[in-house]
């Protein structure tokens, strides 16, 4: 089974370095008509994958870590990750799931 934690690192891991920079770009500017707060611009510098996976977990939880990692991907344009992340919430209920 997989963890949410270990789904949205594959998810990141597929991303181009200019793509996870714009993801970041995104974290820091937050979202809050949508209940997701901005995460820091000093604790997103130098953040990698795993390192951001554990900040986004920190400030949405789980399930809201996997609904604002969904809503970056398209604004980047990588529908093909939004979907392979879907199915894999769908399949393991990644939305429900605790985090490990």
């Amino acid at each position: 089974m997989t963890s949410t934690k270990e789904a949205l690192w594959r998810t990141l891991e597929r991303l181009t370095a200019e793509q996870f920079k714009n993801f970041k770009w995104f974290l820091k500017e937050g979202d809050m008509e949508n209940g997701f707060p901005a995460i820091p611009e000093a604790r997103l510098e130098g953040a990698d994958r795993l390192d951001t996976i554990d900040l986004m977990v920190q400030k949405y939880h789980c399930p809201g870590a996997v609904q604002k990692t969904m809503k970056i991907l398209r604004k980047i344009n990588r529908n093909d990750l939004v979907q392979d992340l879907s199915n894999q919430s769908n399949e393991e209920n990644l939305l429900g799931f605790r985090c490990r």
